[in-house]
């Protein structure tokens, strides 16, 4: 690529880029921070999730205001278990949360259904703030549009945890496998109604998948599996997996699905991970939502954003974007928000 066409890339171009590897000028930042927009926005978290052109143009003045490349839609993590059955809460400042899972047993696997994105339950409302959002910001910003949770962290929306966790070592194998086959196909129809809603990537959170919670010997048995058959069944559409906590020793096997993108929590050895992945996916991380943005300072986020820019530089093979570790907190100082577009800026280029 001519230098010039390099140094002249839009912030969508600049994650693209950073998506496939090719050649571009500066590190791009995306944003995990839809609650930290509402607060900055002055609107409610009822607004939110419930008028698309409202959400939609508080992740887009929010993005603007601050300087950084990517926006990540999201509301929360239960909005697929929700159009599957499982009946939720929603607080008045926090994200909604399930009240009541739908399966009382995995015998009741019979009754999951696929839902359709286009009218079930709040699945639309995602949908139409993608497409609102890509009006708004053109082909300047890239957005990623999240498909909620993957396979195995929504199975564990559908069916309480502590029983999921007995389910795992206990249940007969045939239902756990036919649950997160029906879990999965549903994951995909989403992340394909967002990519045809006008997101550059979509993603899943498979938060239950992590080392927090199973052993990597459960990882291999019971998440990856679905994870890369998801990406199979989705095909060539840019696709993000998220799973929260540690994952230093299941990295290897976060490669091997596939998925484009892999977002780290902060509680990876970055330099560790990136070696691993060696430019084999993008990878996008991360810095500590809570220590580090919510309650650091500016000069600790752009010293600790210059070291895993450094580390980058050194294993990512250009494939690299700046990301919080998870979800940003609404009550985050916004010169933390604007440390990391101007650590990109001073220390982020090629």
């Amino acid at each position: 690529m001519h230098l010039n066409n390099i140094n002249n890339l839009n912030s969508r171009e600049l994650i693209l880029k950073a998506i496939t590897g090719e050649l571009h000028e500066r590190i791009p930042v995306a944003q995990h921070n839809f609650t930290f927009c509402i607060k900055h926005c002055g609107i409610t978290m009822k607004q939110y999730r419930e008028n698309p052109e409202v959400a939609a143009r508080a992740l887009a003045d929010t993005c603007y205001d601050f300087g950084y490349d990517c926006i990540i839609i999201d509301f929360d993590t239960c909005t697929l278990a929700e159009a599957m059955g499982s009946k939720l809460e929603f607080p008045d400042r926090e994200p909604a949360r399930v009240k009541k899972f739908f399966l009382e047993s995995l015998e009741e696997v019979e009754r999951l259904r696929i839902p359709d994105p286009l009218k079930d339950g709040r699945m639309p409302v995602w949908l139409e703030t993608t497409r609102v959002l890509r009006r708004l910001v053109g082909d300047e910003k890239a957005i990623m549009g999240r498909a909620d949770q993957g396979p195995f962290g929504l199975l564990f929306q559908l069916r309480q945890s502590e029983e999921m966790m007995t389910d795992l070592l206990t249940a007969d194998i045939i239902l756990l496998f036919r649950a997160l086959t029906i879990c999965m196909q549903a994951g995909v129809v989403f992340a394909k109604a967002q990519l045809e809603a006008g997101a550059d990537l979509t993603s899943i959170g498979d938060s239950a998948a992590g080392e927090s919670l199973i052993s990597p010997e459960l990882y291999m048995k019971f998440a990856q599996p679905f994870q890369k058959r998801y990406k199979e069944i989705l095909g060539t559409g840019k696709a993000s997996l998220h799973i929260c906590g540690k994952t230093d020793n299941i990295i290897e096997e976060m490669v091997k699905t596939g998925f484009d993108v892999l977002e780290l929590d902060h509680q990876n050895n970055i330099e560790k991970s990136l070696k691993t992945i060696a430019g084999r996916a993008s990878v996008w991380g991360n810095l500590d939502p809570s220590s580090m943005i919510s309650f650091g300072t500016p000069e600790m986020i752009i010293n600790e954003s210059k070291r895993i820019f450094d580390a980058a530089k050194k294993y990512a093979q250009n494939r690299f974007v700046l990301c919080p570790g998870c979800l940003v907190n609404s009550d985050a100082p916004p010169e933390n928000i604007k440390a990391m577009t101007d650590a990109a800026m001073q220390f982020g280029y090629y």
